[in-house]
């Protein structure tokens, strides 16, 4: 077999280990200059959302032999509405690094790597699936996968964000869910360290939100952020992204073609990470590659996962602020928690069957 790999991101990276670990290599292409060629951002990967794995890091650990190694353990979530605060402790989850940063979890993953990568090489899919028996799509944008088959976009959204300094506590994140500043979307903090943080805000880019002044939502958020932390906001670096696009393929694998990460469609749409999705997405291609399992098969519950995290968000979608008010004040009852953090309770994957019973066709 000869295999090419598109993209040196979390899924072209997992996809890569796992085919060096079964005795086989790949020719890694990347567009960019090195691994995590982007801005600095936190990330997380919050355990409620991967029931029953809800140790991600142990996971890819003990089952699949990929090691991470995050910035903090996550102990709590504040979630804030426009005139509510509640908080949910607990052992939910990781916050990790993505980007420049040395501890990247891009960086890591290149770390355990023994192929070469081949930076500043913007290929074709046209000319490398005629050279290559198969091949693994993960370019991380959505565009590429559109020229091969539909791709099902849920929502175009707008990222502002920005590196911030103050005084941060690592284990503990805050989410904001106030239309005032955040139409239908969401702001979160998510600390690198005690003294630095990520500050998003985030919202689709629906007709009704175009005409928005993107920089005074900015400035309202900012202001919130400093009342409800009750310090001074100091921003060290910020940047901007638009157009950015959470949906699904259709189809998985076409031919020796594997969509994976953002070429499949990993992004979670309630809250719009998808690191723990993409690296199971590489894992699975690379297992179909080598024969131990089935792409199509395994991607299946990833397929759920999408289709009940979208259902959610449409729910969440239409509350005002004093509907999300209730909901925030709703949370701050220890029998919610305790249903929120159960290892053996999805509840994510209730609530979505509930709202949308029936599956989505892509």
């Amino acid at each position: 077999m000869k295999i090419a790999i598109i993209g040196a991101g979390l899924a072209g990276l997992t996809c890569a280990i796992t085919l060096e670990k079964h005795g086989y290599q790949a020719d890694i292409f990347e567009k960019r200059g090195m691994v995590g060629d982007r801005f600095v951002i936190s990330e997380a990967m919050f355990s409620m959302f991967h029931t029953p794995y809800k140790d991600a890091v142990k996971y890819f650990s003990e089952i699949h032999d990929i090691h991470l190694k995050p910035s903090s353990n996550l102990q709590k979530i504040y979630i804030h509405s426009e005139n509510e605060t509640s908080f949910i402790e607990g052992h939910l989850g990781f916050t990790n690094m993505r980007g420049k940063h040395p501890e990247a979890y891009e960086k890591q993953l290149a770390d355990q790597l023994q192929t070469k990568i081949h930076y500043n090489q913007e290929v074709s899919y046209e000319k490398i699936s005629k050279e290559y028996t198969h091949v693994v799509l993960a370019t991380g944008d959505a565009m590429d996968t559109k020229k091969l088959q539909p791709f099902d976009v849920a929502f175009k959204a707008t990222f502002k964000g920005a590196i911030i300094e103050g005084n941060f506590i690592e284990s503990e994140t805050h989410t904001f869910f106030n239309n005032n500043f955040a139409p239908k979307g969401m702001s979160y903090i998510l600390p690198h360290s005690d003294t630095e943080a990520s500050l998003v805000l985030v919202y689709p880019q629906y007709p009704e939100n175009e005409a928005l002044d993107k920089e005074e939502l900015w400035q309202k958020c900012l202001s919130e952020c400093a009342i409800r932390l009750d310090q001074e906001i100091m921003i060290v670096k910020e940047y901007s992204l638009k157009d950015y696009r959470v949906g699904k393929i259709q189809t998985p694998r076409i031919g020796n073609t594997f969509f994976v990460g953002n070429c499949f469609g990993a992004i979670t749409p309630l809250i719009g990470f998808g690191e723990f999705e993409s690296m199971l997405t590489g894992i699975y291609a690379a297992h179909d590659i080598v024969g131990i399992g089935d792409y199509e098969e395994l991607v299946k519950p990833l397929n759920q996962s999408y289709h009940d995290s979208l259902s959610l968000r449409r729910s969440l979608e239409k509350l005002d602020n004093q509907q999300l008010d209730l909901l925030t004040k709703a949370i701050d009852n220890k029998t919610i928690e305790s249903l929120i953090t159960n290892k053996n309770i999805n509840l994510l994957k209730i609530l979505g069957r509930l709202v949308h019973p029936f599956s989505r066709k892509a």
